[in-house]
């Protein structure tokens, strides 16, 4: 792997454990990485906000590809890539779910507004807050609890509004609403979540903007995920590792498969390709 000059992760069920960690083992692997002058690219469903904490864990990270590939930052802060949701279609969205009283929540670049009053969404953030003062790096999220009332404010730069539901015909009612929708198309974000990003919004589109940025090629790229949200990453790249709990069409498209998440499955794949 003499040739690789970017590595790119996927977060959730690929970097992270299950306790939403990265491992000591991880961590000590990707800063030998970094030291090698190897750029790190997180990419992920989540809100940036909301993978900063683990960018801090490893001193810093050359990306951040957020909200599957809607938002790009590098190490400075400047925005590379953005693709936001049209404001019809934020309105439009906004009246189906709060007409219906769905769980949702939706990201700009500043902040995140959740439905309702949310207790279900209140707790996701105040879970985060409390998991970055454990890892020791404090952080605030700017989050606002918005209602019905709210829909026609002029909202900008909406990166995706995320379903949290579990009922069956509501989630699949909204998805047939957001089939409607020109500009818009739907993905899942995370286990059990559904997405509705502008139509041109992959993690593919905005890693090619990344590697475009660095001046490097498929083969010089590596990535890892374990998600359906990490194929189109994988057309970035000759070196696609699969995680041991990658679901079947991405151990498929993979050009090798390692151990799980919680088994440190990216440091060991990289401890041994870089001979660390």
């Amino acid at each position: 792997m003499g040739d690789i000059k970017l590595i790119v992760c996927d977060l959730d069920g690929t970097l992270l454990n299950s306790k939403k960690k990265i491992s000591s083992y991880t961590r000590k692997v990707l800063m030998k990485t970094k030291e090698l002058g190897i750029h790190i690219c997180f990419a992920s469903g989540r809100d940036e906000q909301m993978m900063a904490v683990y960018s801090k864990c490893i001193g810093g990270c050359s990306y951040m590809l957020s909200n599957n590939g809607a938002l790009v930052r590098d190490t400075t802060g400047n925005i590379l890539y953005e693709a936001a949701l049209e404001k019809p279609d934020i309105q439009q969205i906004l009246a189906f779910l709060t007409q219906r009283q769905m769980v949702f929540m939706m990201y700009t670049a500043q902040t995140m507004y959740f439905s309702n009053d949310s207790e279900k969404l209140k707790k996701r953030i105040t879970n985060y807050e409390k998991l970055s003062e454990e890892l020791g790096y404090p952080m605030k999220l700017a989050a606002e609890s918005i209602t019905a009332d709210d829909i026609n404010r002029n909202f900008d730069d909406v990166a995706k509004i995320v379903v949290y539901e579990d009922e069956e015909m509501q989630m699949n009612g909204f998805l047939d609403f957001a089939k409607n929708l020109e500009n818009v198309h739907c993905e899942s974000t995370g286990y059990g979540l559904q997405g509705a990003f502008h139509k041109s919004v992959s993690k593919r589109t905005a890693l090619f903007k990344i590697m475009g940025h660095l001046g490097v090629d498929k083969s010089q790229v590596c990535v890892f995920g374990d998600y359906d949200n990490d194929l189109s990453m994988f057309e970035c790249a000759d070196r696609r590792i699969a995680m041991g709990n990658s679901i079947g069409c991405l151990k498929e498209a993979a050009s090798d498969i390692t151990l799980s998440n919680d088994e440190d499955g990216v440091a060991v794949y990289l401890e041994k390709e870089l001979d660390l």
